[in-house]
């Protein structure tokens, strides 16, 4: 939901020619779980501070802009009673041009809500349209933002 602009040509493209598409991080490293605040730094042991990938993570997903985003989606996985993980996966799931995402657990227990997507499928058209409607700059590329 946080970088979408492989919608405007990639992914319809695939779609097309009936190329599989298999995104990675459907979660933004865990920011789109909702665990994480952007007043406080990144907990350790998160993806967000584990070795070098940990600097990578934060520059491309802590900013105040994703955490209003998430802020902005919260409420509406609260409403069609769904954790964030679940939401955001079955959200990338609802593009018809996805084969699967791939899904990164550091623990077994964070693999539930992904699990649950995947049983659970796509978005109800009327829930991915919301979600779509909020995170509709992320569709742009950095220079159109």
């Amino acid at each position: 939901m946080l970088f979408r602009s492989s919608e405007r040509d990639l992914l319809p493209m695939c779609e097309e020619e009936g190329l599989a598409v298999i995104p990675y991080n459907p979660i933004a490293g865990g920011l789109l779980t909702g665990k994480h605040n952007a007043k406080a730094p990144p907990p350790e042991g998160s993806r967000f501070q584990l070795g070098s990938a940990g600097a990578r993570y934060q520059e491309r997903y802590w900013h105040s802009r994703e955490f209003e985003t998430i802020d902005a989606v919260r409420p509406i996985a609260a409403e069609a009673g769904m954790s964030m993980a679940t939401l955001a996966v079955r959200w990338v799931m609802s593009n018809p041009a996805i084969t699967s995402p791939i899904i990164g657990a550091s623990k077994p227990e964070q693999l539930a809500d992904s699990l649950a997507a995947a049983e659970q499928g796509p978005l109800p058209e009327d829930l991915k349209k919301r979600l779509d409607d909020i995170t509709r700059e992320w569709r742009a590329v950095d220079a159109e933002r």
